[in-house]
């Protein structure tokens, strides 16, 4: 992932030289090789955040930035959620597609789980490739003490969270510290996410270098070094 990579082509590898048309021009030194070097740019990076409470155009909006974004995609939940009986449905609805976003996009997906994290925003951390956390974070469940049940954020836990343990989050409605989400595998990082999102970001989106050689070349080039240090000894 870091530094440079080096590539080294023989004959099997290429049908003829892929110097050979530039080689007259060269000027190389004894020990030089000629070389090729191509350049990837690095992962365009996306914010997204995400309120807890909303009206319908922020969710469709939310899932058209979903389903446009590339690279790396950090995750930001905001707000406190409650449940409400009446937009539960609709709400399971859009979350399932959201769901359904996330699993068809080749993106990276970074969560940043601060404060109370409460009922389908615990939905984000599970969907994440990596899911941070503050140490002062939480989750839980509370509809599950009312009755009601996050049937797709259970769908979604099972990804990162055992059976066992997902079924302890939405029957008990329990809520859990940071540490024990660490536990159960919700959340992967504790502490200060904002280092650990730059030191994802710096990973994952420099460009890529490559440089590319022949072989015949090197083993010339090996073969001038050695010549070189029998003449100085």
């Amino acid at each position: 992932m870091f530094g440079e990579r080096q590539v080294v082509l023989d004959e099997d590898d290429v049908r003829e030289d892929p110097f050979a048309k530039e080689r007259g021009k060269l000027k190389l030194a004894p020990g030089e090789v000629p070389m090729m070097t191509y350049v990837e740019p690095g992962m365009q990076v996306t914010t997204i955040e995400v309120p807890a409470m909303a009206d319908l155009k922020v969710w469709h909006n939310l899932i058209y930035q979903l389903q446009a974004a590339s690279g790396v995609v950090v995750l930001r939940g905001l707000g406190h959620s409650g449940w409400d009986k009446d937009i539960y449905m609709y709400m399971s609805e859009l979350w399932a597609e959201i769901c359904e976003v996330v699993e068809a996009r080749p993106s990276f997906i970074i969560n940043v789980a601060k404060g109370d994290v409460r009922s389908m925003q615990c939905t984000l951390a599970a969907l994440a490739d990596v899911s941070l956390a503050t140490p002062d974070a939480s989750f839980g469940f509370p509809e599950a003490k009312l009755g009601g049940l996050p049937g797709v954020t259970a769908y979604a836990l099972r990804k990162r969270v055992s059976d066992d343990d997902v079924s302890r989050l939405i029957t008990t409605g329990d809520t859990i510290d940071a540490r024990e989400a660490q536990r159960i595998g919700l959340v992967d990082f504790v502490g200060d996410v904002e280092v650990e999102v730059a030191r994802l970001i710096y990973r994952h989106c420099q460009p890529k270098v490559t440089k590319v050689m022949y072989k015949p070349d090197c083993e010339k080039a090996w073969k001038q070094q050695e010549e070189q240090q029998q003449s100085k000894g």
